[in-house]
C-alpha cells in the first residue's frame, strides 16, 4: 500500500469518495482547495493506492495559529471528515502517514471528525450529534409527516408576509450580515464572507443560497450543499427579533421542499449538542440522531485543549465576545475564526 500527498486533482479520487457510503463532499479534493483559498492554511490530501488503484483518502488542513497552536483537522469547514477507505490496510496506512506528517510539522494534535470511530488509541469526544431526515420525492408527503405544530409555524410565517427565495452568490450580501450578527450573539467569531464564496465557486452545481424576506428585507438565510442525494446546510441564521413570526421554520421548509423536488434522499440538519435548544428544533421535523465521534491523536507529552465554547477555559472569552460591538466583532471575527476551522 502506497500513500502519496496529492498536489493536483485526480478524478479517480473523487470517483472513489463518491462510491463510498461514508464519503462526503468535504472529502473531495476541491473542498480542501476551497478551504485553503478562503482561510490561508495548507490543505494536505493523502491518497492510498494499491497497484495504482485508489483504496482510500484522508483530507486534512494544517492549521497554524498564534492563539491555538499548530494542529491538523480533517476536515475544515465541515461536520465530517476522517479516513475514507475500503480496507483496514488502507485505513492504517493513511492514519500512520497522517501521524508522521503531524509530527514532522510540529502539530499538537490531529482532529478526525468521524461518524464511526477509528480503531486506534485516541481521545474521544462524543457529546455532539447531527440530525438526518429522509426526503421523499414528493414534498407534500414530507409535509404531511410533520407534526401539526411544525406546519402551523410554517403557515404563521407565510401569513405574516414572510416569503422565501433561493439563488446563488448574488444573495450572499443579504444573508451574510445576518449570519455574522447571529454568531456574535452566540459568542462565536464568524467566518468571513470569503469562506461562503469559496464554496460557491468550488461547487457551483452543488450549492444553493436561500433567503427569507419580510416586506422586501432579508431577515434570514442559509447556504446548502448537495452531493449524490445528501444535503448539508453548514450556514443558517435568522434575525432573532422576528422569532415570534417563525421565519426559521419557513426557511427550513423552503430548503426541504426544494431538495425533495431536486431528488435528494437525505437532509442533514447539522451538528448540535444533545438536548440543546437547537437539538429540539431539529428533532421536531422528524429527523433522527446520528452520533458524531470526533477523535484526536495527541502529540505525546501534550494535553489536549479544545478551542470550544463548551470548554470552561473559554467561557469568559465567549462572554467578552458577546459584549463587543457588532461592527467590531464582524471586523475581527474572521481573523480569529480562520484558526477555528
Amino acid at each position: 500500500m502506497n500513500v502519496e500527498l496529492l498536489e493536483t486533482q485526480d478524478p479517480a479520487c473523487d470517483v472513489f469518495v463518491r462510491s463510498r457510503p461514508e464519503g462526503k463532499i468535504c472529502h473531495l479534493f476541491s473542498w480542501g482547495r476551497a478551504a485553503e483559498k478562503a482561510m490561508g492554511h495548507k490543505c494536505l490530501y493523502l491518497v492510498a493506492r494499491d497497484e495504482g488503484v485508489v483504496r482510500g483518502v484522508l483530507p486534512m488542513m494544517h492549521v497554524r495559529s498564534r492563539l491555538f497552536g499548530r494542529r491538523m483537522v480533517s476536515q475544515a469547514l465541515s461536520d465530517y471528515g476522517g479516513v475514507v477507505a475500503d480496507s483496514h490496510e488502507a485505513q492504517d496506512a493513511l492514519f500512520g502517514r497522517a501521524v508522521e506528517l503531524a509530527t514532522e510539522f510540529g502539530c499538537e494534535s490531529i482532529e478526525f471528525r468521524n461518524v464511526h470511530q477509528l480503531p486506534y488509541d485516541l481521545v474521544l469526544r462524543s457529546e455532539k450529534m447531527t440530525m438526518h431526515l429522509s426526503l421523499p420525492a414528493d414534498p407534500q408527503e414530507l409535509w404531511k409527516s410533520f407534526p401539526a405544530k411544525v406546519r402551523n409555524q410554517v403557515r404563521k410565517a407565510e401569513k405574516s408576509g414572510i416569503v422565501a427565495a433561493d439563488g446563488g452568490a448574488e444573495l450572499l450580501p443579504e444573508i451574510y450580515p445576518i449570519y455574522a450578527n447571529r454568531m456574535h450573539q452566540l459568542g462565536t467569531p464568524c467566518y468571513s464572507r470569503k469562506v461562503m464564496k469559496a464554496l460557491l465557486d468550488a461547487f457551483p452545481d452543488n450549492t444553493r443560497v436561500f433567503a427569507v424576506r419580510l416586506n422586501g428585507r432579508c431577515i434570514g438565510g442559509s447556504l446548502s450543499l448537495h452531493l449524490d442525494g445528501f444535503v448539508e446546510m453548514p450556514f443558517a441564521a435568522v434575525m432573532t427579533k422576528y422569532n415570534n413570526l417563525c421565519p426559521n421554520n419557513l426557511l427550513y421548509w423552503s430548503v426541504l421542499e426544494h431538495y425533495c423536488r431536486a431528488g435528494a434522499r437525505m437532509f442533514d440538519f447539522g451538528r448540535c449538542t444533545v438536548n440543546s435548544g437547537t437539538h429540539q428544533f431539529k428533532k421536531q421535523w422528524g429527523s433522527q440522531a446520528v452520533d458524531l465521534n470526533y477523535q484526536y491523536w495527541v502529540q505525546p507529552g501534550i494535553e489536549l485543549s479544545l478551542a470550544s465554547p463548551s470548554n470552561q477555559k473559554y467561557q469568559k472569552k465567549v462572554e467578552m465576545w458577546r459584549r463587543l460591538p457588532q461592527w467590531l466583532a464582524r471586523l475581527i471575527g474572521p481573523a480569529i475564526s480562520r484558526s477555528l476551522p
